[in-house]
């Protein structure tokens, strides 16, 4: 085969799906990246390996990764040079990828940052990542399955970047980057950022604890259906329906987002506080630990703990869409509600009388012991075990995954439930 570049994308005509669609590349790709196009997000579908569907019905075409050679075993703790390879379930210390290189991650696990150099390509799916994602200067980014980042994703003077369906502690950032940029179906614990970019940027149905700032894009970016503290400057009318901040920066009302309904009052407290929360509602800000008294009610829609949600008996709480650095725990409590959102260290709750825990990711382990009341776990992501002993209202647990064990013992009933993923599953959960 000849060894020439093909004709520049930019002579071709823009190529527009609907209303919401990005324009097509724009640029004529070094070599390297042309290898890794299939790893490419596109919102008008075809691309093969499946779609990502969000909230607002827009769904984007996942393509199958680049066919790469597996990587020699990674050695965790020391850097490992990802080059024109292909890694799968394995654990890894921090990840380099060389210039012009490319690199493709299928349920890895890092421990450490991934760093891209001068047109290096990363594909990275179902990965979890205890650290940053930093590009400069790279050719492709891609980072989508329900993928995990305890940092931050920073993507600057590049060509292409995907984010989708992606959970980050910490922020996303697009800067002076050349080529098209997705934001899609992403929980970020911080702020959405996207500065100076010039190659189209598309940002739909993202939940952001922080603040969505759009500023100096050209040409301007579009989306929908976002939530944020604030939508700004050129995303400011990104929200839900369409319907976001029109002030250039004026904050939305913080508690609770949109979309969500609260029971109780609204109440703010100093950024980075110790916050004791009784019978109130607490929205998208950032304090250090929560503590609920003894027999009162706590909401957290959307709020950011550097420390620990830690429960006085009888207290309930309803904690949806959070990042938590730190644990859940309770003795003796009330109900306790989780739905989605991170948590940094583990959930623990003892002698309680119902407990709902949907969708969240867990950093540490999920055990519950010698609780009286009905016990629900569904779509968890666990980085330890899922660990429940000598309960006697019943347990349900369905399409949970373990990267440790579920174990089960001296519960009565027995758990019920299916489609569950662990390392093993033992004694009275082995055939859920």
């Amino acid at each position: 085969m000849p060894n020439t570049l093909p004709t520049p994308l930019s002579a071709n005509p823009v190529r527009r799906c609907h209303s919401r669609s990005l324009p097509w590349l724009t640029r004529a790709l070094p070599l390297t990246a042309l290898t890794a196009m299939t790893g490419l997000l596109v919102a008008c579908g075809g691309g093969g390996g499946g779609e990502a569907d969000t909230s607002s019905g827009t769904s984007v075409s996942l393509a199958s990764a680049p066919a790469l050679p597996s990587g020699v075993l990674p050695v965790p703790g020391i850097l490992y040079r990802c080059g024109n390879v292909s890694l799968g379930t394995v654990s890894s210390g921090s990840i380099k990828v060389p210039p012009g290189e490319t690199c493709v991650l299928q349920g890895t696990r890092v421990d450490g940052n991934i760093q891209l150099n001068a047109g290096s390509v990363l594909d990275a799916r179902d990965v979890e990542v205890i650290g940053n994602v930093q590009a400069d200067g790279a050719a492709s980014v891609l980072l989508a399955g329900n993928s995990r980042l305890t940092g931050s994703v920073q993507v600057k003077q590049g060509e292409r970047a995907t984010v989708v369906s992606t959970s980050v502690n910490g922020d996303i950032q697009f800067e002076s980057n050349r080529g098209t940029l997705i934001a899609q179906g992403n929980r970020v614990g911080g702020n959405l950022q996207a500065f100076s970019n010039r190659g189209g940027l598309t940002v739909n149905d993202n939940r952001i604890n922080g603040n969505l700032q759009c500023k100096d894009n050209s040409p301007a970016p579009q989306g929908a259906g976002n939530t944020a503290a604030s939508l700004e400057d050129q995303c400011a009318g990104f929200g839900a329906g369409g319907g976001g901040s029109t002030g250039g920066g004026s904050p939305a009302p913080s508690s609770p987002p949109p979309g969500d309904t609260s029971g109780l009052p609204g109440a703010t407290f100093a950024s980075g506080s110790n916050v004791t929360c009784r019978n109130v509602s607490l929205g998208t800000q950032s304090y250090a630990n929560v503590s609920v008294p003894s027999g009162a009610r706590c909401e957290l829609i959307g709020t950011r703990l550097s420390g620990n949600l830690e429960l006085g008996g009888g207290a309930s709480v309803d904690a949806r869409s959070v990042a938590v650095n730190g644990n859940l725990q309770g003795d003796g409590v009330g109900t306790v509600q989780v739905a989605g959102g991170t948590w940094g260290g583990s959930i623990q709750i003892k002698n309680g009388q119902r407990a709902v825990l949907n969708g969240a990711a867990v950093g540490g382990s999920v055990q519950l012991e010698d609780n009286p009341g009905a016990l629900t776990l569904t779509n968890l992501r666990v980085d330890g075990d899922i660990q429940l002993f000598a309960n006697r209202g019943g347990a349900t647990l369905n399409g949970n995954a373990a990267r440790g064990n579920l174990q089960c013992k001296d519960n009565v009933p027995a758990p019920a439930g299916s489609g569950n993923r662990a390392a093993s599953r033992e004694d009275q959960c082995a055939a859920l």
